[in-house]
């Protein structure tokens, strides 16, 4: 909204200088988004809640209860509610109020006054004609929008009713009728619609300068009718950013009285009284306020004076004593005071936020992390210590980005919770995975340029099920993480080494060792439903107990494709979260033995397609129960008559807990392990390497 101070000066009391006014409008919620130095003019940022800001006399009346000045407002002319000059009649409680009043040319008809003039050339609203000019300034003084209607165009009653199924209007300034949403109040005559009631009049029935006698309406509508009119009609007027955000139906006479004034110095002249139709009444809502809560919400003493001086400012009314008050609500403010914080709000303004306490509130303890949130922070250090950053994803997606994963119709991941009135269906979709954001979320950071990326989040899924206790889905948490590129810095020997699901491997081992928890990377996988959009030589399961609880791997190269990830492999990973936070089993103290354990170290040959978790397998299956660990400690790659090979030493540590462990024993349980992995996996290549 755009304003003119030195019109606004003509309501109340202001600063001679033009930053104090800014300032003084800025602290009372009234954002000043640019201020004119050569007009004076404002452009002003209005709270969506607060309608009654969208004038002059709201804007003076909220100045007015910060600096206590009084609000002159612009004169009206005092109308008579008596038979209708017009027959009027009301079909929907959607209108609250509707006033009709009859004007005819008494002379030659003359444009306002320059003064007159001035709120609406700050608000860039052009001169058209003096009747409208009268109701566009009516409805800038007082937040009451007007229209006139040509009464000579009128064919019988007019009524207020709610549209019909297919019925059409020609708005102003349309170039052809359009559709009216069925149920939208209309003002209407016995032949067709002559405004779309809060919104806009109608060509058919607009005055023009041989217009000889004018039908003035002035109204009170629902304001979420107005609202749900202005929508679907695409069409936005100051009417409509008054009425939508609440009128006060107690200046439906006053706005009308202003705009008679007006034209009544114009060429005008009232014929008869005005009609008035409507069931609105002043319900004179009151909310209890303790002085003592005020007081101490605002951390500044108040007494029962000060709050009723203050409030009344502002035009509640106050009554009580002892503490106790009680605080009538102002029709003008009856959309967005509900409750006593609301009364807190208004004090606070009064008083000013500046000169209200700065100090924090008082605290004895703070209260320590949950488990879950020690347990949580336990694996970002490690995740944040490895390069990865964190992300948030939409928990909404459509078809189009399903159908890049490729997957058959009756795959579970297929099924999805839809969603009924989604604006956008492009986000239609709940999310059932994760993994399709994922690489939506690094193909897109690919296109600019970011290199190396490597992301996580924290989320979750929702998979239809109608056994759920919400009766349509289960919920399941996830973390999940992705990677491509570069993890290390070029080197002097090489090129960098780019990320595989084997530095994957290594981070789950890392995650599970920081939490206390066995996780494990194994080769084989069961039915996990994102197998088949991993790549199938270079996937891996998450067990935990021997229990299937996540996955990893290199994105396939079929979804690769369909991101255009062109010379890219992305790795994924996806971890049950439940699984990772949810508290271990207390430990219990473990003395450590004076003893040190023994240590071998065994490397064998591995030929392709045999993976070093394999031999690991066997030497854990096969081992003593005093065989406490198991790790892989070096790899070496080679050749062996033209074959890739890969040479894998694994440590062993046996126990030795009484001291009494003899070397030979050592010696011939190493022994027994080669037996075991030459019997089991010596068909397929597998040797002890010298």
């Amino acid at each position: 909204m755009k304003i003119n101070t030195s019109v606004l000066k003509q309501y109340i009391d202001l600063p001679a200088d033009p930053r104090a006014i800014r300032m003084l409008l800025d602290d009372i919620g009234i954002e000043v988004k640019r201020q004119d130095p050569e007009s004076g003019a404002l452009t002003l940022e209005l709270l969506a809640n607060r309608g009654d800001h969208h004038c002059y006399t709201g804007i003076a009346r909220e100045i007015a209860g910060r600096t206590g000045s009084g609000v002159c407002g612009p004169s009206f002319a005092e109308l008579t509610v008596g038979p209708a000059p017009h027959p009027l009649q009301i079909e929907t409680d959607l209108c609250g109020l509707y006033s009709a009043t009859i004007l005819e040319r008494s002379g030659t008809e003359s444009p306002l006054t320059a003064d007159e003039q001035a709120p609406l050339d700050a608000a860039e609203i052009h001169s058209i004609t003096p009747a409208i000019d009268a109701t566009n300034l009516a409805n800038l003084e007082f937040g009451q929008p007007t229209h006139c209607f040509d009464a000579d165009t009128i064919v019988g009653a007019v009524t207020i009713r709610l549209s019909r199924a297919g019925e059409q209007a020609w708005p102003l300034f349309s170039e052809e009728r359009v559709t009216v949403p069925e149920g939208s109040i209309v003002i209407a005559d016995d032949e067709k619609i002559l405004a779309i009631a809060g919104v806009i009049g109608c060509e058919e029935s607009k005055t023009t300068e041989s217009t000889q006698r004018i039908l003035l309406e002035s109204a009170a509508f629902d304001p979420v009718a107005v609202r749900k009119a202005s929508r679907s009609l695409s069409i936005h007027t100051d009417s409509s950013a008054r009425f939508e955000r609440g009128s006060d139906p107690s200046q439906v006479l006053i706005g009308a009285g202003r705009v008679v004034h007006l034209l009544e110095a114009h060429g005008w002249s009232r014929s008869g009284d005005t009609g008035l139709v409507g069931q609105w009444t002043d319900e004179a809502r009151s909310i209890s306020l303790q002085t003592s809560a005020a007081s101490a919400f605002l951390d500044h003493p108040l007494t029962d004076d000060d709050i009723i001086e203050r409030l009344s400012r502002y035009g509640f009314g106050v009554s009580g004593d002892a503490g106790a008050l009680s605080v009538t609500i102002p029709p003008h403010r009856a959309w967005d005071v509900e409750h006593a914080a609301d009364l807190y709000e208004e004090l606070a303004k009064s008083i000013g936020y500046n000169d209200t306490a700065t100090t924090l509130p008082a605290v004895d303890m703070g209260a320590l992390p949950s488990a879950n949130d020690t347990m949580k922070a336990t694996v970002e250090e490690v995740l944040l210590g490895a390069g990865f950053y964190e992300v948030f994803t939409n928990g909404f997606h459509g078809v189009a980005l399903r159908d890049r994963l490729g997957l058959p119709d009756d795959h579970p991941l297929q099924r999805h919770v839809q969603t009924t009135n989604a604006l956008d269906r492009g986000y239609g979709l709940v999310k059932n995975n994760c993994l399709a954001q994922a690489v939506e979320a690094l193909a897109g950071n690919i296109r600019v340029g970011t290199q190396p990326i490597q992301m996580y989040e924290w989320t979750r899924t929702f998979h239809p099920d109608p056994t759920a206790d919400n009766g349509v889905c289960r919920e399941r948490h996830h973390l999940w993480a992705i990677a491509c590129g570069s993890h290390e810095p070029t080197r002097w020997a090489g090129k960098a080494r780019q990320t595989t699901a084997w530095r994957f491997k290594g981070l789950v081992e890392e995650i599970g060792v920081a939490l206390g928890l066995p996780l494990s990377v194994v080769a084989s996988l069961t039915d996990h439903p994102l197998a088949e959009c991993l790549h199938p030589g270079r996937q891996a399961a998450v067990q935990l107990n021997g229990e299937t609880v996540g996955i990893i791997g290199e994105v396939h190269p079929r979804i690769t494709k369909a991101f255009k990830l062109k010379r890219n492999r992305p790795v994924y990973m996806d971890i049950d979260r439940n699984v990772l936070l949810t508290p271990p089993h207390p430990k219990r103290f473990k003395e450590r033995s004076v003893h040190q354990p023994i240590l071998r170290s065994l490397a064998f040959s591995l030929p392709p397609k045999v993976t070093a978790g394999a031999v690991a397998d066997v030497l854990r299956e096969c081992g003593p129960d005093w065989l406490e660990t198991i790790a892989m400690v070096d790899l070496f790659e080679h050749e062996e008559d033209g074959t890739p090979m890969r040479a894998v030493t694994f440590s062993l540590q046996y126990g030795n807990t009484s001291g009494d462990r003899s070397a030979e024993a050592v010696n011939q349980a190493s022994e027994s392990l080669i037996e075991a992995v030459d019997r089991a996996l010596g068909p397929q290549g597998v040797r002890l390497r010298a």
